[in-house]
């Protein structure tokens, strides 16, 4: 899986690992590190990007800052500078690090797009004896839309060996594959508004859901103490276990994370005012996908709302049931 790719929101740079891609806000200032697996996946032009596994994913949409790229498994990041047609790409991982994944990247592609490098991992809460036994045997397919949201782009990105050894270790995954795509509201009065969903996975074996969604959150922790010169990135609370209408056999867990710029953040294309990322990871015995939900106006300081957890949590629910198909 290569680095170098852009993010989701316009010409993408290196792409992150299966933990996601960076942020939608253009291209990223040189140098910035990508997500890997586990960071969001990036949206359309306009859109931020998305982490890969681990981190939440965006669509694309077309817009000033570029096409967002896809996250890898943990999610996507959304990222600075401009890109051709959407949002910007993500940056690199930074500190010379390794990948991340893609669920990871999903949420952790805003992170990276910001430059911040973090990555997000799956926190559990029910216990295991919530998950169905019959959830067994299932991968990730992305539906085509999800309420308002429609699907711009699926993350074809694979998971190389080094991937799937750490997400065997982080989340207990074996015989892992990728998957997740970018989604859009469009706001037909206003291209700059807007919201963009991400989504972004992984599927195989899961031994221990529970553990999976623990670990997800848990590297998500440890990315967001990363230090970066243009973004400030704080959890909000804990981890919390949610169980949104239509929702059965699994376990899910959310959280938020805030994003304060710093320094020069306005160089680049990046965000100037805080905004929240919400975003919520699902998990059973053969699949773990996180979801998160970005507020282009709030992003771009033009007003807008940072949806509420029990809203992403909804849209999460209906992509479970709708986003997994018999293997």
């Amino acid at each position: 899986m290569s680095h170098n790719q852009p993010g989701p929101y316009g010409g993408q740079p290196q792409q992150p690992g299966p933990y996601g891609q960076p942020g939608p806000y253009g291209q990223q200032p040189p140098g910035a590190p990508q997500p890997g697996y586990g960071y969001p996946q990036q949206a359309p032009q306009g859109v931020p990007p998305q982490p890969g596994y681990g981190y939440p994913q965006q669509p694309q949409q077309p817009g000033p800052y570029g096409a967002p790229q896809q996250p890898g498994p943990y999610g996507q990041q959304p990222q600075y500078g401009q890109q051709p047609g959407g949002y910007p790409p993500p940056p690199p991982a930074q500190g010379g690090g390794g990948k991340k994944t893609g669920l990871i990247i999903g949420a952790v592609a805003v992170v990276a797009a910001l430059g911040v490098g973090a990555y997000f991992l799956l926190g559990g809460g029910g216990g295991n004896s919530a998950v169905a036994d019959d959830t067994k045997g299932y991968k990730i397919t992305p539906a085509a839309s999800v309420d308002d949201y429609k699907k711009q782009k699926d993350n074809t990105e694979t998971l190389d060996a080094d991937d799937k050894k750490e997400i065997e270790s982080l989340l207990g995954v074996t015989k892992p594959v990728q998957a997740g795509a970018n989604y859009q509201a469009k706001d037909a009065s206003n291209p700059m508004a807007g919201k963009v969903l991400s989504l972004s996975g992984i599927w195989g074996e899961v031994a221990d859901p529970e553990k999976a969604i623990d670990g997800y959150f848990k590297k998500l922790e440890e990315g967001s103490k990363d230090e970066s010169e243009d973004m400030k990135v704080e959890l909000v609370g804990s981890p919390a276990s949610v169980e949104p209408s239509g929702f059965e056999g699994a376990l899910m867990k959310c959280q938020s994370a805030k994003f304060t710029p710093t320094g020069d953040a306005a160089t680049g294309g990046a965000p100037t005012k805080p905004f929240e990322l919400p975003m919520c990871v699902w998990a059973d015995y053969s699949t773990v996908g996180a979801v998160n939900v970005v507020d282009m106006a709030q992003i771009l300081g033009t007003g807008g709302k940072a949806p509420s957890q029990d809203e992403v949590a909804a849209l999460a629910a209906k992509l479970y049931n709708t986003s997994r198909t018999k293997v």
